[in-house]
């Protein structure tokens, strides 16, 4: 008899997920964006640059300018303001635009930067350009807000000594966890014409239903129950389908626009059984959009809507959320995304360190920086809901390139477990987050299962 699945506490965060949730059609500009983002993180950066430089800014009203239009000649000041990069690679709608209508499109850039980048700090006031070799050392993003000390230069540019971000914000308290319980992180299952093999995504939905135990011919049957027994949660980040490639034929006569022969639904169809058969056997899953996923691609992307997944939706342990996406299970805080924002953020800088991308919008305290520059998002008026209000105690990453875990201290005893999600059509790797986030997660291999065969090993990262 299969071990009885372990239950958790789950709280969807409404204070946090409700500002992600698109509840009227918005038309309007995106300069208030930057306005109340600006607006939000003024305090926490000036009292951390109060904090950080304590020493120089005396006394700290006299040095510290408030707009970047009153700083002055050699003075030695603090100033505050948004991060502009200007930058000869990145994409700009109003080249595009000019150019002749036959000139053939530019091939997408992996990288932004470059030597001849520019930084610029800008407010309500005005714009001053950025100068120092500090600059290159940090990784720095349009849309991040930040403090620089420096003083004016004779060129009027202004000379950066120091600089500094918000820091890491309030954390809760991480519970005292004893039971063994994990949580089931996916992303990139990429289902379509050319997805991941069938046998792959079966044997993982066998996994976490625990009907992998059910063969007399496999010598692990009551190690994976009790494992699958554990699992009390199942988040799906992003990329469930694969991305459609659309293919023109002009011979073709088409109706409303399109050519409605040439779409196939089927790897909708196959979503939908195996979220059904999972959801089915009493694992809560939550499914997250992706970059690939039939939803609107601005951030924050909105749950995928339930005509789409008819079976799913008909079970109660099946919830569609947004990306990013917030939620409390057990006391522990887990924030993740689909991969969007750090795949935007790693084109402005040299690193391919993703896992140190994603420390950075901690310090940041802002999951997508780069919106709404080089990133698609919508245009809020009176509120930036990427901004971090507080610090999750597990923070993963969708469809990156490998599997990658660390944990950081903050300094006011903040822990915070880093994830980066594989594509599972790549690897074949789901991760297993203990509870505890102190343990380092377990990666799950599907890949190469046969039948009859052992389940490859839970190895440890």
């Amino acid at each position: 008899m299969a071990p009885k699945r372990v239950e958790v506490i789950y709280n969807d965060m409404p204070t946090l997920n409700d500002e992600l949730l698109i509840k009227e059609k918005i038309f309007r500009q995106y300069a208030n964006l930057y306005y109340v983002r600006l607006l939000g993180l003024r305090t926490s950066v000036l009292n951390a640059a109060q904090k950080k430089w304590e020493s120089i800014l005396k006394p700290i009203t006299a040095d510290t300018v408030n707009k970047i239009l009153d700083v002055k000649f050699g003075v030695t000041c603090c100033i505050i303001g948004t991060v502009y990069m200007e930058m000869r690679l990145k994409p700009n709608i109003l080249d595009d635009v000019t150019k002749e209508h036959w000139a053939p499109p530019s091939p997408p850039r992996q990288k932004y930067c470059n030597d001849d980048d520019e930084f610029f700090l800008e407010d309500e006031s005005g714009r001053i350009k950025l100068i120092g070799g500090i600059l290159k050392q940090e990784n720095i993003v349009t849309g991040v807000i930040m403090a620089v000390l420096g003083k004016e230069s004779s060129e009027g540019n202004f000379e950066v000594f120091d600089i500094c971000f918000a820091g890491l914000p309030y954390q809760q308290p991480m519970p005292v966890i004893t039971d063994d319980k994990y949580i089931a992180l996916i992303s990139g299952m990429n289902i379509g014409p050319n997805s991941s093999p069938a046998l792959q995504l079966q044997m993982m939905t066998e996994f976490l239903n625990g009907e992998l135990g059910d063969s007399f011919v496999r010598t692990n049957a009551a190690k994976e129950q009790n494992l699958a027994s554990k699992i009390a949660l199942m988040i799906v980040a992003g990329n469930s389908l694969q991305e459609v490639k659309v293919v023109e034929d002009d011979k073709k006569e088409k109706k409303y626009g399109y050519d409605s022969s040439s779409y196939n639904a089927q790897p909708l169809f196959d979503l939908d059984n195996i979220l059904n058969e999972i959801c089915s056997e009493v694992l809560p899953v939550d499914l997250m959009p992706g970059s690939n996923d039939p939803v609107n691609a601005f951030l924050p992307q909105q749950p995928i809507i339930p005509s789409l997944l008819p079976k799913a939706y008909q079970n109660s342990t099946f919830r569609r959320v947004t990306n990013p996406y917030w939620c409390e299970i057990d006391g522990v805080v887990f924030l993740g995304t689909s991969g969007q924002t750090i795949d935007d953020i790693a084109k402005y800088v040299e690193s391919e360190d993703r896992l140190k991308l994603t420390e950075q919008t901690l310090y940041w305290r802002h999951i997508a920086p780069t919106t709404p520059d080089t990133l698609w998002c919508h245009p809020f008026r009176d509120y930036d809901p990427f901004i971090m209000k507080q610090t999750p105690h597990v923070y993963f990453v969708g469809n990156q390139k490998e599997f990658a875990t660390t944990i950081i201290k903050g300094p006011e005893q903040q822990s915070i477990r880093l994830i980066s999600l594989p594509s599972f059509s790549e690897t074949g790797n789901i991760v297993l987050e203990p509870k505890t986030t102190f343990n380092l997660p377990a990666a799950a291999s599907f890949k190469h299962v046969s039948p009859g065969l052992p389940l490859d090993e839970i190895e440890k990262k």
